[in-house]
């Protein structure tokens, strides 16, 4: 299948929410921080950062929804949904520049909200693409228990919640919105992930098989593995374990709903796509 050729990937309404916010936030920051040098601008920060931000997210609703084509193409490598965070290496060298005080919060908050609306974005993209390669309902589908520990999990919150504070205490702002952000993003990634026994969501949670590949799903995220791309499965050392390369895919065994059958289902097509 040429998901290049795809026509049929349809619009979606969160996503071009995400890509309005995520050009408005690129185009403020980089119009704001691009303009404080100079003499003469006729308005001040705050304006210059809503212009922008406006414009940008004008841009960026509008790309989204000229072209339905493009969550799919960004969902389909690691290193193009990755791509949409590089902007935010430029803010964090602006930042570490000597430029005065408020174009260097401007540039340390805009590298902050590039990331987190570029991991959204990502999620988004990657989704889509799993739904394009992977048309109509599962053959088989097996319930799955994503693992994690809601009790680590939140002990690393509590302690960026804690810095977050401390930097609040003392008057740095940003840096406590720093540590906020990284908090709220683990709390969120936790429960779209689903990586504790609660939340909403859960129920979807499986490891679906389908005529293109296997999608190992969670809450609100998917992940889809081609048979081309699976050299061999086994069982070892209590793992399912599908051998791709430097990416293999492991699930634990007591977390499958029966991982004998998926083993017998996956080596099943193996050996069929093998005979071809």
């Amino acid at each position: 299948m040429s998901l290049e050729d795809d026509d049929t990937a349809p619009s979606d309404r969160i996503f071009q929410f995400v890509v309005a916010v995520y050009g408005g936030v690129l185009l403020a920051g980089l119009v704001s921080v691009g303009t404080a040098p100079l003499e003469g601008w006729p308005v001040g920060l705050t304006e210059t950062y809503a212009g922008g931000f406006v414009v940008g997210a004008i841009a960026g609703s509008s790309l989204a929804r000229i072209d339905p084509r493009l969550p799919v193409r960004l969902g389909r490598t690691l290193p193009r949904r990755l791509a949409s965070a590089t902007p935010a290496v430029l803010f964090v060298g602006l930042w570490l520049a000597p430029l005065e005080s408020p174009p260097e919060h401007v540039a340390l908050a805009s590298a902050i909200f590039i990331v987190a609306t570029a991991h959204v974005l990502s999620q988004l993209a990657g989704n889509r693409y799993v739904d394009a390669v992977t048309p109509g309902d599962p053959e088989r589908t097996w319930r799955w228990e994503p693992p994690g520990s809601p009790v680590f999990d939140l002990l690393l919150a509590g302690m960026w919640a804690l810095l977050a504070i401390v930097n609040a205490v003392t008057g740095s702002w940003l840096e406590a919105l720093f540590w906020l952000v990284i908090g709220g993003g683990w709390i969120a990634s936790g429960l779209a992930e689903g990586r504790w026994a609660f939340g909403p969501g859960r129920d979807r949670c499986a490891v679906q098989y389908y005529d293109t590949g296997l999608v190992k799903r969670r809450p609100y995220t998917k992940t889809f593995v081609g048979w081309d791309e699976i050299d061999h499965v086994r069982l070892r050392g209590g793992e399912l374990v599908l051998d791709r390369g430097l990416r293999d895919v492991r699930l634990e065994r007591d977390a499958l709903e029966d991982p004998d059958t998926v083993l017998e289902a996956i080596d099943r097509r193996l050996a069929a796509t093998d005979g071809r």
